[in-house]
C-alpha cells in the first residue's frame, strides 16, 4: 500500500512539474509574441515600449 502511495505521489509531482514548465514556456512565448500589442504588465515604466 505504501508503495502505491509513493508512486502516486511521484506521478503527481511529475505532472505538476510538467504543468509548471509548460506555463513558463507559454509565458515566454506570450512575452516574445504579444497578440494585440503589449499589455500593461509587459510595459517597462518610462521605457517608451508602450507609448501610444
Amino acid at each position: 500500500m505504501l508503495r502505491v502511495v509513493l508512486w502516486l505521489a511521484a506521478l503527481v509531482a511529475v505532472a505538476f512539474t510538467v504543468a509548471v514548465v509548460h506555463g513558463f514556456i507559454r509565458l515566454a512565448h506570450d512575452i516574445d509574441h504579444p497578440r494585440d500589442g503589449f499589455s500593461d504588465w509587459q510595459c517597462a515604466s518610462r521605457s517608451g515600449t508602450c507609448d501610444r
